[in-house]
Order: C-alpha cells, then sequence, then structure tokens
C-alpha cells in the first residue's frame, strides 16, 4: 500500500502532462496493488473531493496524515464491493451515493447501506 500511495503522489505531484494526470496516477496505484494481489482503488464521485483536499495538504504543508487516513478508508471502502457482476457492482455503488456529487446532501455508504464517517475525522 506504502508503495502504491507514494507512486499515485509521485506521478500527480510530478504532474507530466497537461492533461491526464489524476488518471495516471490512480493508475499507476492501481498497478502497484495489482502487483501485489490487494484490491485496486476507486474514487467514488462523492470522495473526489475530499481525495482532493488531502492530496493539497500533503503537497502545500506536507502533512502526509490525512492523505493516508483518506486512503486507507476509500481502499476498504472499495473492498466491500463484489466484482463478480458488473450490473450489480454499478447498482451497488449507486445505491452507496458513489455517483452523487453533494457531500452536503449525501453521504458514502457501505454496500450493506452502512453511513461512513467521513476519513479525515478519524
Amino acid at each position: 500500500m506504502a508503495r502504491a500511495l507514494f507512486a499515485m503522489f509521485l506521478v500527480s505531484e510530478v504532474h507530466p502532462f497537461l492533461d491526464g494526470n489524476g488518471r495516471l496516477a490512480r493508475l499507476v496505484m492501481n498497478a502497484e496493488l495489482s502487483v501485489v494481489g490487494e484490491c485496486r482503488i476507486i474514487v467514488p464521485t462523492l470522495f473526489r473531493e475530499e481525495y482532493l483536499d488531502c492530496l493539497r495538504v500533503l503537497t502545500r504543508q506536507g502533512d502526509a496524515l490525512p492523505f493516508l487516513r483518506a486512503m486507507q478508508f476509500i481502499h476498504r471502502w472499495t473492498a466491500a464491493f463484489s466484482y463478480e457482476n458488473l450490473d450489480r457492482t454499478i447498482a451497488g455503488m449507486r445505491t452507496s451515493n458513489a455517483f452523487e456529487r453533494s457531500r452536503g446532501q449525501f453521504k458514502l455508504q457501505t454496500p450493506a447501506g452502512d453511513s461512513l464517517p467521513s476519513s479525515t475525522a478519524r
């Protein structure tokens, strides 16, 4: 996990391209996770702002703790889904509010429907 998160942060920090750096950074992170048989990480739309906020804190203040907490949190969330049937997975993510945009209106849910606390509040 540490290697995957470092690789992701490195690509996002170096910012080698005009466009697509975030996607490339997450691809590199997930490639590192896949190599060791770990579940890859999906950053749902509802979590995007929190994810970006944590990256900004790491970049601007050198504080890695919010980023590490957020990524461990979203890794556990991603791993909680079954990926055997794509339609069911997407439906489960929709039910969990993953595709919503407003953190004020919606909370990210587990596949079982439980509300999850904010990753940075812990």
